[in-house]
């Protein structure tokens, strides 16, 4: 009896088994699923969903964009070549929103403007930074004329809050009765709180995220 017993106690037994190592690799399989969304969403997003991010002024820290000297392409006295600017706002992680006071030339009649500007930090490379900038305003002359402006910076963070670099762009005047385009070179200089290569901001008093070069955006200094 016992004999006949072990065989159909033996093959139940088998078939048991066969069913928890099936049930044990299916729940391995879809483990392993899940920890792949987990790892890719990871990598692929950044702490911060920036869709969901909110503009959050009195939070955003100040910063400071100068160009001391830029000089205009074409023909003309010294004096009427030269422009500087100064401007002032604040910073939401890849974007400076700000209002840019300067000059256009050196003469002291009417060349004085006033402009608001929006500049994206684009791409990074170690230290190095690339902004594109975009810019509306007037001119404080007798016409009122019209000022816009496409900037693009080439700049290099050489201390904690100090960035300096190159600047070159265009700004296009127009009134009821004339219009006109001017392209220039010059240099620029930024103080304000320095990016990560995704954009975040780096507190002063924390220490800096390693960097590894990369470009498109990748943003920030």
């Amino acid at each position: 009896m016992l004999s006949r017993l072990l065989p159909l106690f033996l093959l139940i037994l088998l078939v048991s088994e066969t069913k928890l190592l099936a049930q044990s690799s299916k729940d391995s399989v879809r483990t392993r699923a899940e920890q792949n969304r987990i790892t890719y969403r990871a990598l692929s997003r950044s702490p911060e969903d920036s869709t969901r991010s909110v503009f959050n002024f009195k939070a955003a820290p100040w910063y400071v964009r100068s160009t001391p000297f830029l000089v205009y392409t074409g023909a003309g006295k010294s004096r009427d070549r030269i422009g500087q600017s100064i401007e002032i706002g604040k910073t939401f992680n890849v974007i400076d929103l700000g209002i840019a006071f300067g000059r256009n030339t050196l003469r002291p009649d009417s060349t004085l403007f006033l402009e608001g500007r929006v500049t994206m930090d684009v791409a990074n490379y170690g230290v190095f930074a690339n902004e594109m900038t975009i810019g509306a305003g007037r001119v404080f002359d007798q016409q009122g004329s019209l000022m816009l402006e496409l900037t693009y910076n080439i700049i290099a963070q050489i201390a904690p809050r100090l960035a300096i670099g190159l600047t070159t762009g265009y700004y296009d005047f127009s009134n009821e009765t004339t219009d006109s385009s001017k392209t220039f070179y010059g240099i620029c200089i930024r103080y304000g709180l320095l990016r990560t290569d995704s954009g975040s901001l780096v507190r002063i008093g924390r220490t800096r995220l390693g960097r590894t070069g990369r470009s498109g955006h990748g943003h920030g200094r």
